[in-house]
């Protein structure tokens, strides 16, 4: 166990484990990787005859064992983690306590990060319990310095390095301010992100601390007059309605979690003229259903920033490229949210659906293959971009 002052979202320390009340529990359909050290761990444990059954049939070293994924427990044929109980608890939290559970299952859906002295931590959007807490919450998410004691997992070694000129925290901090800023609506908030990034990627290639520091100091409006924002017309959202559906098409063949889903709402929509009619009946009823749709998405947008270190996520990608990337998590999410309540308005279908979007967008490299994705459809430039976000 280590003590250490965290940077930390203000809702982490209201989270708690829905357990056997979850509608879509996390246990369900992933096969979860455990560590070399976690494996073992659970191969000695003193435990009851239905248990030492359950792990000794479930677990299995995989193919290409490392040190960091060694084994995993391999879903049932019904997609239920082979430890899950018929009341939906885990058999080893049941039996032995949450500090015998491996690493990954004793910490999700909390992050924990740390890296040059620096400590963070928060939860990923793919629980629907994180989810709830923010459909609820009203104020912004503030982020705070809270002192906690855990059993720190491994550091997960880094692949790539970006010049930060010793202020990521501080960068990262300011790219959520705007999205934060409700003086403007959150597709003009997202355009301003743009235009930030781009400039902030000048300022890092020449290493211009200068520069930077002059960024970071100007107000959000400011950047307004420099971002592509033109008037919406019914010919913009048409494109970007045909945008999303063709990601969505894509995303569903790739991707069983969002799959249902993504093929409901491609149903609702169609194609054609009705299309178009169709998006704004949906938005109508998105909107009476959830009259604060605004702000839950702009939680969302933070927390996933804020999770995923955006925009210096460990991948060998440009911020301009990060930037497409997360365009295309909200046009996708809010795609996803028209068409799962346009038939079925209820705020649960709407969580359950934004948490599986996010099992594919926190969960695997979805940046790199989103801003595939989007050149594949010439929808980087910032016109483009301003008409996809606008629906």
């Amino acid at each position: 166990m280590e003590t250490h002052t965290f940077l930390m979202p203000d809702y982490y320390m209201n989270f708690s484990c829905k357990m056997g009340a979850c509608r879509s529990a996390c246990c369900v359909g992933w096969p979860i990787s455990i560590s070399m050290k976690n494996y073992f761990r659970l191969l000695g444990l003193d435990c009851n005859e239905d248990l030492r059954r359950r792990l000794d049939c479930g677990v299995r070293v995989v193919d290409r064992p490392t040190e960091e994924k060694y084994a995993r427990f391999e879903p049932r044929y019904d997609g239920n983690c082979p430890l899950r109980m018929q009341d939906g608890r885990c058999a080893i939290h049941a039996e032995l306590g949450e500090e015998i559970l491996p690493d990954v299952c004793r910490l999700y859906p909390r992050g924990i990060r740390w890296e040059d002295g620096l400590y963070e931590c928060s939860c990923a959007n793919s629980c629907e319990a994180v989810l709830e807490l923010m459909l609820e919450k009203e104020e912004p998410i503030a982020f705070v310095r809270r002192e906690l004691t855990v059993e720190m997992p491994p550091l997960p070694e880094r692949r790539s390095f970006f010049e930060t000129l010793g202020v990521e925290q501080n960068v990262r901090l300011y790219l959520i301010s705007i999205i934060q800023d409700r003086g403007m609506p959150l597709s003009q908030r997202i355009m301003c992100l743009g235009q930030v990034l781009d400039d902030m990627d000048v300022a890092f290639e020449r290493k211009d601390k200068a520069m930077l520091d002059h960024i970071l100091a100007r107000r959000h409006r400011d950047w307004l007059t420099l971002a592509h924002i033109d008037e919406i017309r019914e010919e913009h959202l048409a494109f970007g309605l045909d945008m999303v559906e063709q990601m969505i098409a894509i995303l569903d063949e790739r991707s069983e979690s969002i799959r249902g889903y993504g093929e409901a709402a491609l149903a609702y929509f169609g194609s054609g003229d009705g299309a178009l009619r169709r998006y704004h009946t949906a938005r109508s009823r998105f909107e009476a259903l959830a009259p604060n749709w605004e702000t839950f998405y702009e939680h969302m947008l933070v927390n996933h920033m804020f999770f995923s270190v955006f925009p210096f996520q460990d991948r060998p990608k440009s911020m301009h490229s990060e930037y497409v990337a997360l365009c295309a998590v909200y046009a996708i999410l809010r795609f996803l949210g028209l068409g799962i309540t346009a038939e079925h308005p209820n705020k649960s279908g709407l969580i359950d659906g934004m948490a599986a979007a996010f099992r594919l967008i926190d969960h695997t490299e979805f940046d790199r293959l989103a801003a595939h994705l989007m050149q594949r459809l010439d929808c980087t430039s910032p016109l483009r971009l301003c008409h996809l976000i606008s629906l």
